[in-house]
């Protein structure tokens, strides 16, 4: 199925119904929409824009991300949507990387991506963009399942990213299983307020075209900004990361917004402890719901529904420490360094297999072949599984420390440590040990005074000697990627120069 398909339906079934709702700016309809893009599409090809073309956008939450993710789909071209965030270096790399034919972007980053002298620069903000939507003819779709449609870059925390290639067929694909899981209804109100450059926001831009949803967009996220957007628009389903949910969770206004039009929280995109669940299952009278996913597979590969979560409340607390079981469409295998089949309940590397595994990454044969494997995609997440099918994610490979010949994984000593009453976060990693190899540390985000000995008796009560860290590092911050990742490669580095 084409992203096409899926538009060109909600115009026929649903003309007049409100598809895009940017807050406190424009609304477009599901006709509206259709038409744009067509206009659009129109004035990209009049521009040189073909299939296969990549063009980059680079631009804070708005209707572009809509305009330019869609009309590029429909000639069969790819969007190469880039963080806003990141410094002129890595905004180049990813630039010169993609090779795009044409660039958008907001008109503060204009100047800057001129400079790079890869790819004409067209303004959002400027009259060029604006006739561009206003053209009078329009083109016929000429895209296929099999095309290229979005390339994410995956957030580089562990060296210079990667992009990774996402079909039509994956992106429809994904929205049709994630309508399924999530059990959208024609009326849901979707709201995304994290940055839709981002996989996991990104490609919702295409699942909530699965029955004619409405999406809501906020621009930039703060507590009360996405506490009266709620309420204003009347949203059904939202997702936030930890980090957000932590601060609307501890806003001393909640209680003043009416959230009624709530049904399901969507969290995830970054660990999220034990605690802050728990205070969000009181809290906030809607259900929750939770996966493990990743951008090379558009995100979405399984799922903590809301009645796992009714149940870890009430009779099994350890799955809060599980993302969830397979989403449809979806395999999953723990497998062995040599890639054969651990036992179950024993630690392994995921392996996937589905329909929405990317094409490969953009210009780079050699890391796709070490990544995919007669169609299984090798995530180098580590995991277990139980015997009902609950993953259990306890780390990158790359995080694993061996301590004497002892495997830790990070997550175990993690776990642990989000139940200290005055821990508010909580990141471990290993650092280099010339009697042990290795030796795990720990990065903690407190909410009071707390002390390195006080910390180290908390984790002997419940861990091994080898797993309680060497030392204890106080932070008022984490170093994070866009989408609220604690970038582990930067703790490290830290902790080898604080530790030598």
């Amino acid at each position: 199925m084409r992203i096409y398909d899926l538009l060109e339906l909600n115009s026929v079934l649903y003309p007049t119904h409100s598809a895009v709702e940017i807050v406190d700016g424009p609304q477009v309809t599901y006709q509206e929409l259709k038409n744009r893009v067509s206009r659009i599409a129109a004035g990209l090809r009049d521009m040189g824009i073909e299939s296969g073309s990549r063009v980059v956008l680079v631009a804070e939450n708005g209707l572009s991300y809509f305009d330019i993710f869609l009309s590029t789909a429909h000639i069969g071209a790819a969007a190469v949507p880039i963080n806003t965030h990141l410094v002129y270096s890595e905004m180049e790399y990813i630039v010169k990387n993609s090779d795009p034919a044409l660039i958008f972007a907001d008109e503060v980053f204009v100047q800057q991506l001129k400079s790079m002298e890869v790819a004409p620069v067209v303004s959002l903000d400027g009259p060029e963009y604006e006739k561009l939507t206003e053209i009078e003819t329009s083109l016929t779709c000429e895209s296929s399942e099999e095309d290229i449609a979005l390339i994410i870059y995956t957030s580089g925390t562990t060296g210079r990213p990667k992009g990774a290639c996402l079909t039509q067929r994956g992106l429809t694909f994904n929205a049709v299983t994630t309508a399924e899981v999530q059990e959208f209804q024609h009326e849901d109100v979707f709201l995304s307020s994290t940055p839709l450059y981002h996989a996991a926001a990104g490609t919702r831009v295409v699942s909530m075209l699965a029955d004619g949803q409405t999406h809501v967009v906020l621009s930039k996220f703060d507590p009360d900004s996405w506490l009266s957007t709620v309420e204003r628009y009347r949203v059904t389903i939202a997702v936030l990361v930890p980090t957000q949910m932590r601060q609307i969770l501890e806003h001393e206004n909640l209680n003043n917004y009416d959230l009624s039009s709530l049904r399901l929280l969507v969290y995830g995109a970054a660990p999220s402890p034990g605690p802050l669940v728990e205070k969000a299952y009181k809290e906030l009278n809607c259900g929750l719901y939770q996966g493990y996913g990743i951008s090379e597979c558009v995100t979405s590969l399984t799922a903590l529904l809301p009645q796992d979560h009714v149940l870890a409340m009430t009779k099994r607390p350890e799955l809060l420490g599980s993302c969830g079981r397979p989403v449809p469409g979806v395999y999953i295998e723990i497998r062995n360094k040599n890639g054969g089949l651990v036992k179950c309940g024993e630690v392994g590397e995921i392996w996937v297999l589905t329909e929405k595994v990317m094409a490969g990454y953009w210009n780079d044969e050699i890391q796709t072949a070490k990544v995919l494997k007669d169609g299984w995609f090798r995530t180098g997440d580590l995991a277990h599984q139980d015997e009902e099918g609950y993953l259990f994610i306890v780390g990158r490979k790359t995080d694993m420390l061996i301590s004497g010949g002892v495997n830790i994984y990070p997550s175990e000593i993690e776990e642990v440590l989000c139940h200290h009453p005055k821990i508010k976060e909580v990141a471990v990693v290993g650092v280099s040990d010339s009697n042990w190899g290795e030796r795990p540390v720990a990065y903690v985000k407190t909410d009071g005074d707390c002390e390195m000995l006080e910390l180290r008796k908390f984790c002997e009560k419940s861990l091994s000697t080898i797993k309680v860290p060497d030392y204890f590092f106080f932070v008022s911050e984490f170093p994070r990627t866009a989408t609220g990742k604690i970038r582990k490669v930067d703790l490290r580095k830290m902790a080898e120069e604080s530790t030598k």
